[in-house]
C-alpha cells in the first residue's frame, strides 16, 4: 500500500480509516438512490480535488466496478419484488421498487469501492502502522508483524513467477489441478517459513521485544488538519442521512 503525494496523504492514517469506516456505516442507512449517487459523486470529487487522482487513473480503476454495477443493478431490478410493474417478459419482472432498490445497492457498492480506494491510494503502509501504535495503542508486535507480512507479499509474487518460469522451461504444462497447486504451494510455504525465521532472528538481534517503551524513527500525531478533515467528512455524511 503506497501513498501518492496528495494533500489527503498528509492526513493521519488511523483517523482517516476510522472516519471512512463510520461514513461507510452511515451510508448503509441511506435508502434513496439519489442521495447514494450524490454520496458517491462527492467522494469522487474529493479524490480528484485533494486525493491526487486523475481522470485517466479513475477510469482505469473504476471501469471494472462499473461493469459489476450494471450486473448488480440488472439482477436486483429484473428479479426484485414490487407492486408497480413497469415491464415483464418471461421470468423478468421490473417494477419501480426493484429499480429503486437496484440503483441504491449498486450505487452503494460503487461508493464503498471509492471510499476504500480513497484510503488505500493516499495512505503509506509504514505510517499507517506507526499511527496504529501511537494513536490507537496497538501492540508493536502486531503492528510490525502486519508490516512484515505486507512487505513479503511482493516477494511471494516474484517467487511464484520464478517457479512458473522454471517449470515452463522444463516443459511442465500448467493444469488447474490439485497436483499443480501442490507443485507451487510447497516451495512457497517452505520459503515463507525460512523468511519468517530469519525476520524473527533479525528483529531479536536488533533488540526488538514488542515493548511500547522504545524509540521510533518516525512518529505520527494529530494535527488540526486531521480534525478538520474528519469533521467535514462526518458532517457531510450526517447531513446526507438526516436531511
Amino acid at each position: 500500500m503506497e501513498s501518492n503525494q496528495s494533500c489527503l496523504s498528509q492526513i493521519n492514517p488511523s483517523y482517516k480509516l476510522i472516519a471512512h469506516i463510520i461514513v461507510m456505516v452511515m451510508l448503509m442507512f441511506i435508502g434513496n438512490p439519489i442521495k447514494t449517487f450524490l454520496f458517491w459523486i462527492a467522494f469522487l470529487l474529493v479524490g480528484l480535488a485533494i486525493g491526487g487522482w486523475t481522470v485517466k487513473y479513475l477510469l482505469k480503476v473504476m471501469v471494472p466496478y462499473c461493469l459489476f454495477f450494471v450486473l448488480v443493478f440488472w439482477m436486483l431490478a429484473a428479479f426484485g419484488k414490487g407492486d408497480n410493474e413497469i415491464w415483464q417478459w418471461a421470468w423478468f419482472r421490473i417494477t419501480e421498487e426493484s429499480i429503486g432498490n437496484g440503483l441504491t445497492i449498486s450505487l452503494r457498492m460503487l461508493a464503498f469501492v471509492t471510499i476504500g480506494l480513497l484510503f488505500t491510494s493516499t495512505t503509506n503502509l509504514h505510517l499507517f502502522m506507526m499511527s496504529l501504535i501511537h494513536q490507537l495503542k496497538v501492540s508493536p508486535k502486531w503492528a510490525y508483524g502486519f508490516l512484515a507480512g505486507f512487505r513479503c507479499i511482493p516477494m511471494f509474487q516474484a517467487e511464484l513467477m520464478q517457479l512458473k518460469d522454471a517449470h515452463r522451461i522444463r516443459g511442465y504444462k500448467q493444469r488447474r489441478s490439485w497436483q499443480s497447486f501442490k507443485r507451487y504451494a510447497i516451495p512457497l510455504l517452505t520459503n515463507a517459513i525460512r523468511k519468517s525465521e530469519r525476520m524473527a532472528i533479525a528483529m531479536e538481534a536488533r533488540g526488538f521485544t514488542g515493548s511500547r517503551d522504545r524509540s521510533y524513527y518516525k512518529t505520527t500525531a494529530i494535527t488540526p488538519i486531521d480534525v478538520l478533515y474528519v469533521g467535514l467528512l462526518l458532517l457531510f455524511a450526517i447531513s446526507m442521512v438526516f436531511l
